[in-house]
């Protein structure tokens, strides 16, 4: 199943339509999504408008893929989870955000393992076989720690911070 989400403060109708396209070309495949409150409602694919905290998690766990607008939320709750994520950053210039931070976050994430950018809704299909051939491989878990340069370096911030 894919599962895609458009978080909880902002509609998203250009990933919903983008998706809904993409079931309709794929009419075998299950697709459940949590639209939130834009305008455009779907025809080829489950839609609910918000998931209460549970069905929203069951969604997740059940997901092989994830898709999803660029927010930290969705991206550490795949990572959480180990399932591959495609993201479609939401544009300020198209009313979607106040400002193109989805955009600089999808940049910073983008090769990391199991995080699929999508630029806009054309690379949506590519993305999405690209993260559907890794869940084949068998899941992508963010780590419990961070990374260990990560850490040194906080260390010697915080040691500096006490001279």
């Amino acid at each position: 199943m894919i599962f895609v989400s458009v978080g909880g403060e902002l509609p998203f109708d250009r990933l919903v339509r983008a998706m809904d396209a993409w079931a309709a070309a794929h009419p075998g495949e299950e697709v459940l999504a949590q639209i939130g409150d834009g305008r455009f409602e779907p025809a080829h694919m489950r839609w609910q408008r918000t998931l209460e905290r549970e069905a929203y998690g069951a969604a997740l766990d059940r997901a092989e893929v994830i898709v999803a607008h660029a927010g930290m939320g969705s991206i550490l709750s795949a990572g959480e989870r180990g399932k591959p994520i495609v993201l479609l950053p939401r544009v300020g210039r198209l009313g979607e955000h106040r400002n193109d931070h989805q955009r600089d976050t999808a940049a910073r994430f983008a090769g990391r393992p199991g995080i699929f950018v999508a630029e806009d809704e054309a690379g949506l299909p590519g993305r999405i076989a690209a993260a559907r051939a890794a869940a084949a491989g068998g899941g992508l878990p963010i780590g419990e720690t961070a990374p260990a340069g990560f850490l040194g370096r906080l260390r010697a911030f915080v040691a500096a911070g006490r001279r």
